[in-house]
């Protein structure tokens, strides 16, 4: 047996490195043409390999871990300088992968082996890293190197904090703590603790069980008020401004609805983890796309989970079971200014 590995090997090896490439895959857009595209697939991450030179073929021929693999992740952060934060419950660490940079790492390789059950993650624009710990009941602060500032402290315990945001203009950071029903608020320079918004209900600004956040660039706050099968959206002093979606199986309803993001236009997008896709909606609540499908191929995904959207317009989605990070882009106008020759912009 021994033998045969060796030869079958030795036999692939020059041609994993050396050999015929296969044919490029053909573009995956979302509408399906002829509808003008709006969504397109780049590519996935899975790993530390991926941010490595040479053949991830060969790191897994090798039994080499490529700096670390995705096992159970959760969580994810696109920050402005680059970098892909992914919270993995499995490896009970978050993964940092630079992707200007090309490296991969961890705050547990950086020294922080703080965690257990990792869910949100995010940084503001000084570099601070906040990590929740829905096992610790922790909100973890910790600077760019990966050393502990300190530990959010409300004056109600954290039970099951879920989601970050953070809003670096107005100098606050969201965190969605599950089970009190509620988004704890505090200042990132004093950590000093600010109104908490909502309660337990099902009425406006109310919520049952809360999970993901996101902050728009005007300092809006979108919560999943998961087991109220909405979205709802405050101001940046915690005013509620509106709700939508409801429970069901029809466009712009929700089962299991999860990460959330919002991109440079305005459009809200929500991952729901029963239909194993992404909607898009627009500022009003409006359904008016939906992307991605149940499956481990390209844009498709199972049990997706967190989602982030960078300052470029890229999508992040979590697709935890098939233990990657995907990768999407929205072609909207920032999209289409980079296709423009640099020669040519004004």
């Amino acid at each position: 047996m021994k033998r045969i590995f060796k030869l079958l090997f030795t036999i692939a090896l020059p041609v994993i490195i050396y050999g015929c490439a296969a044919p490029p895959l053909p573009d995956l857009f979302w509408p399906e043409p002829p509808d003008e595209p709006r969504i397109k697939y780049i590519r996935d991450y899975r790993g530390g390999s991926d941010f490595k030179k040479g053949s991830a073929a060969v790191d897994i021929l090798l039994g080499a871990e490529g700096g670390g693999a995705l096992k159970k992740p959760m969580g994810v952060h696109a920050d402005t300088k680059g970098r892909i934060f992914v919270t993995d419950t499995a490896n009970a660490d978050v993964f940092v992968f630079d992707t200007v940079n090309m490296t991969g790492t961890s705050l547990a390789a950086m020294g922080a082996k703080l965690f257990y059950k990792p869910i949100g993650v995010a940084t503001d624009t000084s570099g601070k890293i906040y990590v929740s710990d829905s096992q610790t009941d922790k909100v973890t602060v910790l600077d760019s190197t990966g050393k502990i500032v300190t530990y959010l402290n409300p004056d109600v315990p954290f039970k099951q904090p879920s989601g970050i945001a953070t809003d670096s203009e107005r100098k606050k950071v969201y965190i969605a703590d599950t089970h009190t029903h509620n988004i704890k608020v505090f200042e990132t320079e004093t950590f000093k603790q600010l109104p908490t918004i909502g309660k337990r209900g099902k009425e406006e600004g109310e919520f049952n069980f809360p999970s993901h956040i996101a902050v728009d660039n005007k300092g809006n706050l979108y919560v999943v008020d998961t087991m109220n099968g909405r979205v709802q959206i405050f101001d940046s002093e915690g005013k509620f401004i509106r709700a939508f979606g409801q429970f069901g199986d029809a466009p712009g309803m929700f089962a299991r609805p999860k990460g959330i993001g919002v991109d440079s236009e305005g459009h809200i997008y929500v991952v729901d983890a029963a239909f194993n896709n992404i909607q898009i909606f627009d500022e009003e609540g409006k359904i008016l796309l939906a992307f991605a499908s149940y499956g481990s191929d390209r844009g498709q995904m199972i049990l997706p989970a967190g989602l982030s959207i960078d300052k470029d317009d890229y999508i992040y989605v979590v697709d935890s079971w098939n233990r990657r990070v995907e990768v999407f882009e929205f072609i909207g106008d920032k999209a289409k200014s980079r296709l423009v020759p640099a020669s040519i912009k004004k």
